[in-house]
C-alpha cells in the first residue's frame, strides 16, 4: 500500500500525534519539578514557562506567510531537536538543565502549529478529530505515568521515555501537505476569543506554578502527577462531550469558560488535595470549552493559517502570564496574588453576561 494512502495517513497521524504528545507532555510535566528539585528559583522557572509558549504566536505570525517547505521543516526539526535534548538531559540533566529545557521548550512549538495547519490537507477522514484523541489521551496519562516512574526511579527514565517516543515519531510521520487558501477577509470579534487568554493563564499556572508549589509542599510526585492528569482528562474528555451538546452562542460559551476558570483563586486560602483537585477539573472544563467551541468559531471566521495565529497568540500569551508573570508576583509578593490573577475571568465573564443581555433589551420590541 502506498506511503500516502488514506490509512496509511491515518494510521501515521494518530501514531505520530500520540507518540510526540506523549513524549513532550512527559518532559513538559517533569521540567518544573526538576527545577524545583535543582533549586531554581520560581522566576527561573518561569522562564521555563515563557521559552514554550512565545515561540508559539511568532511561529504562528510566520507561518501566516510561510510555504510548505518551511511548514513541513516545522515538522521534522523540532522532532529531531527534541530527540537530542532528551538524550542530553538523560547524561547531563544537573549540570545543563536549565538551557536544554529552554531550548526543547522553544522547539516544540513549530511541531503543533506545522501539524495543526496541515489536518486539513491529509488524505483520510475526520483528521482534526484523530489528532485531537492523539495527544488528548496523553494530555490526561502522561502526568500521572510520569509522576509514579518519577517517584519509584527517578527523572532519567523519563527522558529514556520521551526519547523513544519522539525516535517514533519521526518514524511515523506522515508526509505533510499544505494547501493554499485564499486569506480571509474576515476576523473573529476579539470579545468572543478572549477567554483564550484566560484558559492560557490556568494551563501556565497550573504546569509552572502548581506543580513545584506542591513539591515544595511535601506532595509525594505521583500525587502531583494525579493532579496534572485529572486536568488533562476533563479537558480531554470535554472535548468529545462537547459534540453531544445543544451548540450555544459564542459568547455563552466564552462566559461560561471564563466563570469556570476564576475558582482558582481560592487556592491563596488554602492549598489541600481535595481543594487543588476540585480547582483543576472545573478550571479543565473551562479550558476545554474554549479550546474546542472558541475554536470552532475562530475556523469559521478565518482561514486556517489566520485561525491557528488567532488561536495560538491568544492562548499562548495567557499561558506567559500565567507562567512566568505569576511565578515572578509569587517570588516577590506571595500567594495571595493568584487573587487579581484569577478574578480578571470572573470580571469579564460577568462583563460578557451584562453587554450581551443589554444589547438584546435594546432591540426593537424587547424595551
Amino acid at each position: 500500500m502506498p506511503r500516502n494512502s488514506l490509512t496509511s495517513d491515518s494510521a501515521r497521524l494518530i501514531a505520530s500525534s500520540f507518540t510526540f504528545s506523549t513524549g513532550w507532555l512527559g518532559l513538559s510535566f517533569t521540567f518544573p519539578l526538576i527545577a524545583e528539585h535543582l533549586g531554581f528559583s520560581y522566576t527561573f522557572i518561569g522562564i521555563i514557562g515563557l521559552a514554550s509558549s512565545l515561540p508559539f504566536p511568532v511561529v504562528a505570525y510566520v507561518y501566516r506567510r510561510a510555504g510548505s517547505r518551511l511548514m513541513r521543516a516545522g515538522v521534522s526539526v523540532p522532532l529531531a531537536i527534541l530527540l537530542a535534548m532528551s538524550v542530553a538531559l538523560l547524561f547531563g540533566y544537573r549540570s545543563y538543565f536549565l538551557p536544554i529545557a529552554i531550548i526543547a521548550s522553544f522547539f516544540q512549538a513549530p511541531w503543533w502549529i506545522s501539524s495543526e495547519i496541515a489536518l486539513g490537507s491529509l488524505q483520510g477522514s475526520r483528521n482534526a478529530e484523530k489528532y485531537s484523541i492523539a495527544w488528548g489521551i496523553p494530555n490526561a496519562t502522561s502526568p500521572a505515568v510520569m509522576g509514579v516512574i518519577i517517584g519509584l526511579y527517578g527523572f532519567k527514565y523519563v527522558f529514556l521515555i520521551a526519547a523513544a517516543a519522539f525516535a517514533i515519531s519521526m518514524a511515523t510521520t506522515p508526509r505533510m501537505k499544505y494547501k493554499e487558501e485564499t486569506a480571509s477577509g474576515e476576523s473573529p470579534r476579539l470579545s468572543y476569543i478572549f477567554p483564550l487568554f484566560y484558559a492560557g493563564i490556568f494551563s501556565g499556572f497550573l504546569y509552572f506554578v502548581v506543580e513545584p508549589l506542591l513539591k515544595a509542599n511535601g506532595f509525594p510526585y505521583y500525587l502531583i502527577g494525579g493532579v496534572t492528569a485529572t486536568y488533562g482528562a476533563v479537558v480531554a474528555l470535554g472535548f468529545v462531550v462537547l459534540n453531544f451538546v445543544p451548540d450555544l452562542k459564542i459568547w455563552q460559551y466564552g462566559a461560561i469558560s471564563s466563570l469556570l476558570l476564576f475558582p482558582a483563586l481560592f487556592l491563596a486560602f488554602k492549598v489541600t488535595l481535595p481543594i487543588i483537585v476540585a480547582v483543576s477539573a472545573i478550571s479543565g472544563l473551562g479550558v476545554s470549552i474554549s479550546m474546542s467551541k472558541i475554536l470552532a468559531y475562530i475556523s469559521k471566521t478565518s482561514d486556517t493559517k489566520t485561525g491557528v495565529f488567532y488561536y495560538e497568540s491568544t492562548f499562548g500569551f495567557g499561558f506567559i502570564v500565567g507562567s512566568l508573570g505569576e511565578d515572578v508576583l509569587y517570588q516577590y509578593y506571595g500567594i495571595w496574588t493568584i487573587i487579581p490573577l484569577f478574578s480578571m475571568p470572573l470580571a469579564y465573564g460577568i462583563y460578557l453576561i451584562i453587554r450581551e443581555y443589554r444589547h438584546i433589551s435594546s432591540l426593537p420590541g424587547n424595551s
